[in-house]
């Protein structure tokens, strides 16, 4: 089959499953830095970033690396879990990342207060203490994804559904529609044409218990 045949037939695939293209997947290295409540407690975290790897699973290939002097370097993209506030938009967002010339910088934040006052907001604020900690990490997780969507689309835009929305309800995540986790059809060709900021290097050892 010729080539354009070959990619017409993929881009008709990623038109019915929303999935992404079998063809040169894109690896993201995170290095990963914590503030506050969150920074001493592993478990919860490694429960935070595998969520987060697992909504971007059919697209990409994320690991995460908790900071250390090995992870040192400026260039490579950081995550920041961090119990501030957003200093870029309105003080509900669950997370943000800087844009300058049009261009993400290599650093995403979420923030776990945003997270808990979003929790203290909704039905799930009564449940026990095992339900609220799981609508956090759910929460938190998804911010994550989303934030990772705006640094490898190199774009700050919003879609009215799938993981780029612009407003996440807390039944958006504690009961999501798988819809409600995907990229569009323009987003998933965006990522194949190679409208990437993040590195290709070698995967690192992920975050474990």
């Amino acid at each position: 089959m010729p080539i354009a045949g070959l990619f017409a037939t993929l881009l008709a695939a990623v038109a019915a499953n929303s999935a992404a293209l079998p063809v040169d997947r894109p690896f993201v290295r995170v290095v990963v830095h914590t503030e506050g409540a969150l920074a001493v407690d592993r478990r919860r975290l490694t429960e935070i970033v595998r969520t987060a790897r697992d909504i971007w699973r059919p697209y990409a290939d994320i690991t995460f690396d908790l900071a250390s002097a090995e992870t040192a370097s400026p260039g490579l993209l950081q995550l920041l879990i961090t119990d501030r506030v957003s200093p870029v938009s309105e003080g509900a967002s669950l997370g943000w990342i800087e844009f300058v010339d049009g261009r993400p910088s290599n650093v995403i934040n979420v923030s776990t207060t945003a997270a808990n006052a979003l929790l203290t907001a909704s039905r799930w604020s009564g449940l026990p203490k095992n339900v609220q900690w799981t609508f956090l990490e759910r929460a938190l997780a998804r911010a994550i994804a989303h934030e990772l969507g705006h640094y490898l689309l190199a774009s700050r835009q919003h879609t009215a559904q799938g993981l780029m929305r612009g407003q996440l309800t807390p039944d958006d995540i504690m009961q999501p529609r798988r819809s409600s986790l995907r990229l569009d059809r323009a987003q998933v060709q965006r990522l194949q044409e190679g409208v990437l900021l993040a590195r290709r290097d070698q995967a690192p050892q992920e975050i474990k218990n």
